[in-house]
């Protein structure tokens, strides 16, 4: 594998005279058989072809067991066209993070598109239990930090070293396609976020209404962030369509509208197919005059030949990103800035959320009148184990009736708005949402319970979306302080807070 073949994608979409093409592969169950056939036969047509950069390979999606992005990468490298590995965290703890960029490393597999994932679902008799560690941000910033030369701490396993520098070209994923303004802004704030963190390339969740397309340039451009930006276009089947409209897959957005009109389409006599391309291509066409990086294809049952006859037609295409045959936007959907702008002043804190904050600043805030009595006690009960046992016990029972508390031994209660996410929020999402939600309601139970980071947004005044930044990092959990006290690990220094312990 040549140094130039590895960083073709890198090249191109850093080059401003360059319009970035790529397609993702989805593999299937197994190690071989006629679906992965088809992918390699895609692979070898694409590689001749020319145009696309790069074939992106999706990690276990829909949360069901696949074939690997690595495995199925080196195959595509090996043909000589460049591998997009998604790199998704929710079967992996951070041992195995790490592990797997080594992996990826040493076999030039530098391109990644680093994302959470869906919840996993049934795999190998029965449902498969989550793992999401690690989130998105958390492994960007672990990337970011292994580009430079990475240095372990003395006291781990083989004691104090520095890991050699790793060229990793990592991106991440945004939704500017939400309905409502608390998944909305959330998306954009954790954007900002992983870009602070390392993110070098952008890549949107699919959609199809094109305002929000613009929505997502306007905003990273308003703030100066010239990052590349790619653009999601997805040509759906019929059937996938109504799947799609049902809000079956996580984060997905699919109008009434549109699917109306495939429906239509599909009475002539093939099916619809020229018309989904072709609806396609004018996406293609009116994202690239709009200022996008380039687009990332994907679809289902589209051979090469498809694919080639899609791009072909780009050039006969106008660009207009309001035509009526590629702009099918929600009725119900929030837009930044239009409606935030609308907005006569900023958001406001519920009377909960005041109560509780001022009880955190009064006792839990370096600044707070009560702080210094409260952490003397604290040490004080830290030293006797009864005292230290009773304490941890009037922590758990005032916590789980106040906040549902699981007892993880690091609390970030004041960080969501006096939520708590290790009970809230099925992948325990503590660096804001994952991509999943739709229309406000959690990807794990749709229609049923809230998305844990929407509650969050509307008992707090933070984010406004009239005030949009990055919000600041929090690390990973250490389990080791599972079930323990998180009162007297903040105090001792122990907790994500890094207090620092003054007698």
């Amino acid at each position: 594998m040549t140094k130039n073949t590895s960083n073709m994608f890198h090249d191109t979409l850093l080059n401003p005279e360059e319009f970035t093409i790529t397609y993702e592969l989805v593999p299937g169950r197994g190690s071989g058989g006629k679906r992965l056939e088809k992918i390699l036969r895609f692979a070898e047509s694409a590689k001749a072809d020319g145009r696309i950069k790069a074939l992106s390979i999706t990690d276990n999606p829909g949360g069901h067991p696949a074939l690997s992005p690595t495995s199925l990468g080196l195959d595509i490298q090996a043909m000589g066209i460049v591998p997009l590995l998604h790199f998704s965290l929710k079967d992996k703890n951070r041992n195995l993070v790490e592990s797997q960029l080594f992996e990826c490393h040493r076999h030039g597999l530098l391109n990644l598109l680093v994302l959470g994932g869906d919840y996993p679902r049934y795999g190998f008799q029965g449902q498969a239990m989550p793992v999401f560690d690690l989130d998105s941000i958390q492994v960007l910033s672990l990337i970011e930090q292994l580009r430079g030369g990475f240095s372990v701490k003395k006291g781990a396993p083989g004691q104090q070293m520095a890991l050699p520098s790793m060229d990793f070209f990592a991106g991440c994923v945004v939704s500017p396609f939400k309905t409502l303004e608390a998944e909305q802004v959330w998306q954009y704030v954790k954007l900002l976020t992983k870009i602070e963190h390392g993110a070098q390339f952008v890549i949107s969740q699919l959609g199809f209404d094109m305002k929000k397309y613009q929505e997502l340039l306007s905003f990273l451009r308003d703030r100066h962030i010239m990052i590349p930006v790619i653009a999601n276009v997805f040509i759906p089947t019929l059937p996938v369509a109504r799947i799609m409209n049902k809000g079956l897959v996580p984060g997905v957005i699919f109008p009434d509208a549109l699917l109306a009109r495939m429906e239509e389409e599909a009475k002539n006599s093939d099916k619809g197919e020229e018309a989904r391309l072709l609806r396609g291509a004018r996406m293609v066409a009116a994202l690239q005059k709009m200022g996008y990086t380039g687009v990332h294809l994907g679809g289902n049952n589209l051979s090469f030949e498809a694919i080639s006859f899609l791009l072909d037609q780009t050039t006969n295409c106008t660009g207009d990103s309001l035509h009526k045959e590629i702009h099918f936007p929600e009725k119900t959907s929030w837009y930044y800035p239009d409606n935030c702008l609308a907005e006569d002043s900023p958001r406001k804190a519920d009377f909960l959320f005041l109560c509780n904050d001022l009880v955190h600043k009064q006792f839990f805030a370096p600044a707070g009148r009560l702080f210094p009595i409260t952490k003397a006690i604290s040490l004080f009960c830290a030293k006797n184990r009864t005292l230290r046992q009773l304490y941890t016990l009037f922590e758990h029972i005032s916590k789980k009736l106040l906040f549902h508390c699981r007892m993880c031994g690091d609390c970030t209660l004041s960080e969501a708005n006096y939520l708590c996410p290790k009970f809230g929020c099925p992948k325990i999402m503590i660096n804001g949402p994952c991509g999943g939600s739709f229309n406000g309601f959690c990807e794990v139970y749709p229609k049923a319970r809230l998305c844990f980071w929407v509650r969050s947004f509307h008992r707090g005044a933070e984010p406004d979306c009239q005030h949009l930044h990055k919000s600041t990092l929090l690390p990973p959990k250490d389990w080791s302080l599972n079930r323990s006290s998180s009162w007297l690990n903040y105090f001792s220094g122990k907790d994500h807070c890094h207090i620092k312990n003054k007698d």
